[in-house]
């Protein structure tokens, strides 16, 4: 009798210690997955032609209760540059518009709890429970703008050389040339000048009689087409030229 009895009071502080309550007090635990997205990377010329992504897609699996898309810089800690509420409102943002650069698209999911998450502020100070899935490159590669000019030259055996050319606004892509073409609907390219200095060390009196085009162009190392004798209209791969400035020699 006394083991039974024993018996009988440890299964009695058992039920206590493990509870015997109902439902509502049990405990929840909620994940929040932001999951994984596809898509891109997106490469695109700042040309006032309208850019936007297409084609992202939601992998695997997401949960949380609420959820938004979100687009940052590529900083170290992103600065939030937009919030769009659904894919479609992603899908419609102007990338264009924002000028050369690098944006990160990523997909966020959070529990109702979210705070920080606000254009200006940055990801580091998104608060509550939330995750954040991988993030899809968009590059917008920018030739911006150049000024100087327009340059007249007199073709009589002395050199004549360009100076003055600044670079203005915002230029992006990590390769870089200037070019110098003719002034034909499909301009014909006639030199390839790596740098400014080595543009302005250009004799345009050797050329005779004619007009020139300067431009700047920026790419991200996919250039294709870039030779002297081929047409602007043969360059390939991911590119964007700047407004051109004339040469008139005279």
């Amino acid at each position: 009798m006394k083991k039974l009895s024993f018996y009988l009071g440890l299964s009695l502080l058992l039920s206590i210690a493990l509870g015997c309550s109902d439902d509502d007090d049990n405990i929840q635990i909620v994940q929040i997955n932001g999951g994984t997205i596809s898509g891109g990377p997106f490469v695109f010329a700042v040309d006032g032609n309208p850019d936007m992504v297409s084609g992202i897609s939601l992998d695997g699996t997401q949960s949380g209760s609420s959820n938004s898309w979100v687009v940052t810089d590529d900083a170290v800690d992103p600065n939030i540059l937009g919030l769009p509420p659904t894919l479609a409102d992603l899908e419609n943002v102007d990338f264009d518009g924002a000028g050369g650069g690098v944006c990160k698209v990523w997909y966020l999911r959070h529990d109702g709890s979210l705070s920080g998450a606000a254009m200006g502020n940055t990801v580091s100070q998104l608060g509550g429970n939330f995750d954040l899935s991988n993030d899809i490159e968009v590059l917008r590669l920018d030739g911006g703008s150049i000024s100087g000019g327009p340059f007249n030259f007199t073709v009589d055996g002395t050199p004549d050389m360009v100076s003055g050319i600044t670079l203005d606004g915002n230029q992006f892509g990590s390769g870089a040339s200037w070019v110098v073409t003719d002034n034909s609907a499909d301009p014909q390219i006639l030199g390839l000048p790596p740098t400014l200095a080595d543009l302005e060390n250009v004799n345009f009196d050797g050329a005779g009689v004619g007009v020139c085009l300067i431009w700047y162009l920026r790419h991200d190392g996919s250039l294709t087409g870039a030779a002297m004798g081929n047409n602007v209209s043969q360059l390939g791969g991911n590119f964007d030229l700047s407004n051109a400035l004339t040469v008139n020699r005279n």
